[in-house]
């Protein structure tokens, strides 16, 4: 296990990250507004996932990194709500 910085960088909104390590996950956040970083355990050695809502103004624009890694970016679209998952 490794310790990584899992940051969102974003002027405005709020948002939930959810780092996904198991089957049953937890459902605890790691990443909560108004909260823009947290320390994260990552195991290089299997697969983790992530999901993160961001709700905003249309238009605003995020960065998700884990480190120095872009994970997911864009702008929040016309509903304000901007979702997404991936794999770490």
């Amino acid at each position: 296990m490794t310790n990584r910085t899992l940051k969102l960088d974003i002027h405005e909104g709020t948002w939930m990250v959810n780092v996904i390590d198991r089957v049953n996950d937890d459902g605890v956040y790691e990443l909560l507004h108004p909260n823009k970083e947290a320390q994260v355990e990552v195991n290089d050695e299997k697969m983790q996932g992530f999901e993160y809502n961001i709700t905003a103004h249309a238009g605003t624009p995020f960065k998700l990194l884990l480190d120095d890694t872009v994970l997911a970016e864009g702008e929040v679209p016309d509903d304000g709500v901007a979702r997404g998952k991936g794999v770490l």
